[in-house]
């Protein structure tokens, strides 16, 4: 069973994550899940569960900010996954939070098939930046690394972009919502360093991935 930690001061939206997540079971099991409302408790947490699996942590919280504990847990953790889950539109602090090891930056706007489509991303070894900030192309994930960024799956939609495949038709050639394909899509663009579909596909052809 995996274990994930949520780290958010709000209970309402502590025990809404926690409910969802339980419900969809990522990878197929129920997830058994840490709740702490600040660093110290979360920190204490942490001590008491060196395996935890992935930590889920807001960035404006009483006591410690949110980045400042990302980096703390990351030299306690340094093979548990993090993501920031944040109301935060600040382009600054989502590149920090990457900078600082985060696999994700999730907004708290998002909606659910959204956040879920970018944690299975994550899980699959991918890095999620909020699409506003992919837009104002301002937040990097190392786009140098192309093919090591992209996953398989990723592989295979990049093809159906070079064919010219809209996202509903890509989501059912593979199986997968249309949501998850968006997140998908997003990604690529992160990594090639792009702004939209075209620009993916003829970045993708100069440098010899397609």
């Amino acid at each position: 069973m995996s274990k994930i930690l949520i780290i958010d001061d709000h209970p309402l939206f502590r025990d809404s994550l926690s409910g969802m997540l339980q419900k969809e079971k990522l990878k197929g099991e129920s997830p058994q899940v840490f709740l702490a409302e600040d660093a110290a408790t979360a920190l204490k947490i942490i001590h008491k569960n060196n395996d935890l699996d992935m930590v889920l942590s807001d960035i404006d919280m009483p006591g410690m900010d949110g980045l400042t504990l990302l980096q703390q847990i990351k030299s306690f953790l340094p093979n548990t996954i993090i993501v920031m889950v944040s109301g935060s539109e600040n382009p600054a602090d989502v590149q920090k939070a990457i900078n600082f090891g985060a696999k994700g930056f999730i907004q708290k706007s998002s909606e659910t098939s959204i956040l879920l489509a970018a944690l299975q991303l994550i899980l699959a070894g991918g890095t999620y930046i909020p699409p506003l900030m992919l837009e104002q192309h301002v937040v990097s994930t190392h786009p140098r690394q192309e093919t090591a960024s992209l996953t398989p799956r990723q592989m295979d939609i990049l093809q159906y972009l070079h064919q010219g495949q809209q996202n509903k038709v890509i989501a059912y050639k593979l199986d997968l919502s249309e949501a998850t394909v968006k997140v998908h899509v997003r990604h690529i663009f992160s990594v090639l360093g792009v702004k939209n579909r075209t620009q993916a596909v003829q970045k993708a052809l100069e440098i010899g991935i397609l």
